[in-house]
């Protein structure tokens, strides 16, 4: 988790107040899945970016609006695998307490 947060995938997208950072967690890596970056929905306004895909996090951007949570929850079938979703900011400070 230390590797994870060591990079910056949110170079590049600014800290906002409607877009939420987020990490989420593949029960088991997966061999096939989608390329980052990933937006959902496919066309439209994005709800849901993924930035990257390292192991089996998933790091990315979901605006804070309640048709997010839905695309969220679509990422288990995106990825063939059960997902738990993350704020970045839990992340940042296991890592923290971690290092101390």
């Amino acid at each position: 988790m230390a590797r994870l947060a060591a990079h910056d995938y949110f170079a590049g997208h600014p800290a906002r107040d409607d877009v939420i950072r987020f990490v989420s967690v593949m029960a088991r890596a997966t061999r096939t899945a989608p390329g980052a970056p990933l937006e959902l929905p496919a066309t439209g306004r994005w709800m849901v970016r993924v930035l990257a895909r390292k192991g089996r996090f998933i790091v990315g951007l979901h605006r804070r609006e309640m048709p997010a949570i839905r695309h969220l929850g679509t990422l288990d079938k995106v990825f063939g695998t059960p997902v738990t979703t993350r704020n970045w900011n839990i992340i940042a400070s296991v890592v923290k307490a971690i290092q101390n």
